[in-house]
C-alpha cells in the first residue's frame, strides 16, 4: 500500500534520466510503510543539463530530507557537494546525497558496500583473494574501491580491471593503486583463468543477443561469479556459469545489502537495524519469479568446493 502523504511527510527525491526502471522508490516506500515512518521516496526525471540547477532547488524544500541518485547522476553529483564520504570521493560518483543542520550538502556511495555485503550474504571469498573486474565505469570503480579499501587481509589482495574502452580501466586502477594496499591494475584482456571472484560490472546481458562479456569455461574450478545487472536476470552469463557448477549471482542482492547503508545515512537507525535483521520482504519485490525460490534458500557457497 502506498504510504499516506500529509502536511508531515518527509520526501526524499530519486533523480536520473530515464527512472522507468528504477526499483528503489518501491523498496524505500516498503520499509518507511513497514517501520512506520512518516516519509516517501519519488522518482524523478531529470536531465543532465538540469541537474546541477534541480539538486539545488529542491532542497530549498525544508520537507526534502534527501535523494537518492540513479544513473547517469551519480558522477555529476560530486562537485555540487559541500562533502563527500571516502567511497564516494575516490570512485568520483555518489549514489545519496543528504542536507545536513547548517545547511550544507553531503553525499556518500555504498554500490560497493553493497557488493561485499553481497558477496557475504552467499559466503563468496573475496578477502586475501584475486579478483577481475569487468567494465570501469561508475559502478565498477565503486566496486573496486570497497574491495580495495578493506587492505589485503579484510579486502581482496589483488584487483584487475577490464574495459573495452582504451585507457579507461588503466586511469580507475592507477587511482586505487595510489590510495590502498591491494594490488590494482588494469589487464587488455578479459581471461578470467587465475582469478578467485569474477564481478561484471558492464552492460553485456541486458539484450538477449549480447555477447558473453567472459568466457566461463577458463573460470577457474573454484571461481565464483556476480553479476551486477538487475534486468534481464538470471542472464547468459549467470546461467553459463551456473551450468559449470560455479557459484554465480545476480545483482538483486547488492541492492538489498546497501539498503540498511542508505537508511542509516539517513538517520533511520532503528529502520537499518530491522534490515540487517530481515530483509526478504525485500528481496520479494525485486527478484524475477525464476529465481524467486532463492529468496528463502540462497545458492550459497561452499569452501568444500575451494580448490
Amino acid at each position: 500500500m502506498f504510504p499516506s502523504i500529509v502536511g508531515s511527510t518527509s520526501v526524499y527525491l530519486l533523480p536520473g534520466d530515464p527512472v522507468t526502471n528504477v526499483r528503489l522508490p518501491r523498496m524505500f516506500n516498503a520499509v518507511f510503510e513497514r517501520c512506520g515512518i512518516d516519509a516517501v521516496m519519488v522518482p524523478v526525471q531529470v536531465a543532465k543539463r538540469d541537474l546541477a540547477v534541480f539538486v539545488k532547488a529542491a532542497f530549498l524544500a525544508r520537507n526534502v530530507r534527501g535523494m537518492a541518485i540513479a544513473p547517469p547522476h551519480k558522477p555529476l553529483l560530486v562537485d555540487l557537494l559541500d562533502g563527500c564520504g571516502l567511497f564516494g570521493r575516490v570512485a568520483g560518483s555518489v549514489n545519496v546525497v543528504r542536507r545536513i543542520a547548517n545547511g550544507e550538502l553531503e553525499g556518500d556511495l555504498f554500490d560497493g558496500e553493497g557488493l561485499l555485503g553481497a558477496l557475504d550474504h552467499y559466503n563468496i571469498p573475496f578477502r586475501g583473494k584475486r579478483v577481475l573486474i569487468l567494465g570501469a565505469g561508475v559502478s565498477a570503480a565503486a566496486i573496486g574501491v570497497a574491495l580495495a579499501e578493506g587492505g589485503t587481509v579484510n579486502g581482496a589482495e589483488h584487483i584487475a580491471f577490464h574495459d573495452i574502452v582504451a585507457g579507461k580501466a588503466a586511469g580507475v586502477a592507477a587511482q586505487l593503486d595510489a590510495f590502498f594496499d591491494a594490488t590494482t591494475v588494469a589487464v587488455d584482456s578479459s581471461d578470467p583463468a587465475g582469478y578467485d571472484l569474477v564481478v561484471n560490472a558492464t552492460s553485456l546481458g541486458l539484450k538477449p543477443d549480447d555477447a558473453l562479456p567472459v568466457d566461463v569455461a577458463r573460470m577457474e574450478p573454484h571461481a565464483a561469479l556476480f553479476d551486477i545487472l538487475l534486468r534481464n536476470q538470471p542472464t547468459p552469463l549467470v546461467r553459463a556459469a551456473r551450468a559449470r557448477g560455479l557459484n554465480a549471482q545476480a545483482g538483486f542482492e547488492m541492492l538489498v545489502q546497501q539498503m540498511p547503508h542508505y537508511f542509516e545515512f539517513f538517520g533511520h537507525h532503528d529502520a537499518a537495524h530491522a534490515l540487517r535483521k530481515d530483509a526478504d520482504f525485500l528481496r520479494e519485490l525485486i527478484y524475477p519469479e525464476a529465481m524467486a525460490g532463492e529468496i528463502r534458500q540462497p545458492l550459497r557457497y561452499h569452501s568444500s568446493s575451494v580448490a
